[in-house]
């Protein structure tokens, strides 16, 4: 063979090689291997925790337990459906072959038909391999650190569903809540780690955005750094997305900031706004009628109610009932002095509109405003709301 020849031949192999690698990395490429199901079919799908909506991202029909997707997006947790049965689990998708392998033995079945659900199963059964993202998402999960704490945390839930004493069954919601700090310290700590060593992982976005929906009172300077550590895939993945929208609405709400304005019905229909209350201090108390802790702390802020009113503080009460009747029987029986308001969910599925304005993931929350409608205080420890009153009427 010719020299000349040969070295055509070597550019023409050259750039087949070339050809078949960049395919391999264009695009997901998902094989999945399923046991107890034979038949049926199999879809993935985004979930967006910001507006509670689901997408269709690809779908196949499969037999003979055996199935195969292919196509492109971005990097990203999706939830593997399978029909008949509504069997789910989770992968990360990314441009590389994911191997599945799920078997429907020990899934977790549930109904939540009653709530407006639906009924399927868990699969708790399966591996996937080929993506580095699942894989640290997956070690980030089986944490021996982490899962110490699930007996625990089993055993609780379990003394709550069997008692029928709501004040025993809090009392066990507040251990929970005082081992959850716990753990959602060292969580914080290993998310904070892995973005550090990992900038440009896609999986540690989703750990620090998992992360803020279990624990919101992730101190603001922490979550911010991390952020900023972004860069590469991570910085352009919705989950570093959604953490900056967070971020912007948690600033907004931050003491020395002007409190976001709001008009809301009161009982009797007619319309109350917030702005209207400049000149005095206004605590907005965030409540509902079947929050226990908030029904609790109401004899408390009567009486500081009564203690500082006549020097310029009032309360204004916004209530996250869906139903009137309820927030009415409520407001019935607690007589509360001041300002009622209910607030509204004009999104289906979505929080209520000004709880999620002033970021209030939990009840009760407080957020304490001075004369000109600044930001004082923005918690859920009432403690902190005393410190201040008393810091500024003095005792």
């Amino acid at each position: 063979m010719k020299k000349n020849s040969i070295i055509f031949l070597s550019a023409v192999l050259f750039m087949m090689a070339c050809n078949n690698s960049k395919n391999q990395n264009e695009g997901y490429v998902i094989k999945g291997t399923l046991k107890g199901i034979d038949s049926g079919m199999v879809r993935i799908s985004s979930y967006n925790e910001d507006d509670r909506t689901s997408k269709t991202l690809d779908s196949t029909t499969f037999h003979g337990g055996t199935f195969e997707l292919k196509g492109n997006a971005a990097p990203q947790m999706v939830s593997v459906n399978i029909e008949p049965g509504n069997w789910s689990f989770q992968v990360f998708l990314e441009d590389t072959v994911l191997n599945i392998t799920a078997d429907t033995t020990g899934s977790q079945y549930y109904d939540q038909t009653m709530y407006g659900g639906y009924k399927g199963a868990r699969i708790k059964n399966f591996t996937a391999t080929g993506s580095k993202n699942f894989d640290d998402w997956m070690q980030y999960q089986n944490d021996p650190e982490q899962k110490k704490y699930d007996p625990l945390f089993a055993e609780l839930g379990k003394k709550i569903q069997t008692t029928k004493d709501i004040d025993e069954q809090y009392k066990y919601r507040d251990q929970i809540d005082s081992v959850s700090k716990i753990l959602n310290q060292y969580k914080s700590n290993y998310v904070k780690d892995f973005i550090s060593k990992n900038p440009s992982s896609v999986a540690g976005a989703y750990m620090l955005r998992d992360l803020y929906i279990w624990n919101s009172d992730l101190p603001f300077a922490d979550m911010q750094n991390m952020v900023a550590g972004f860069n590469g895939a991570a910085k352009e993945s919705k989950y570093n997305k959604s953490l900056e929208n967070i971020l912007a609405m948690r600033k907004a709400v931050m003491p020395g900031s002007e409190a976001p304005d709001f008009t809301l019905m009161k009982r009797d229909s007619s319309k109350f706004t917030l702005s209207s209350t400049r000149g005095k201090y206004i605590m907005i108390d965030f409540w509902a009628s079947w929050c226990h802790p908030c029904r609790e702390a109401i004899p408390h802020w009567k009486e500081v109610y009564n203690k500082y009113h006549d020097k310029g503080f009032d309360i204004v009460s916004v209530s996250d009932d869906d139903k009137w009747a309820n927030w009415f029987k409520a407001m019935d029986q607690e007589k509360m002095p001041w300002m009622q308001v209910c607030d509204e969910f004009p999104v289906k599925n979505m929080p209520s509109k000004v709880g999620s304005l002033y970021m209030t993931t939990y009840m009760p929350f407080y957020v304490l405003l001075d004369k000109e409608g600044k930001v004082l205080v923005h918690s859920g420890d009432e403690k902190k709301i005393d410190e201040k009153l008393k810091e500024i009427f003095g005792s």
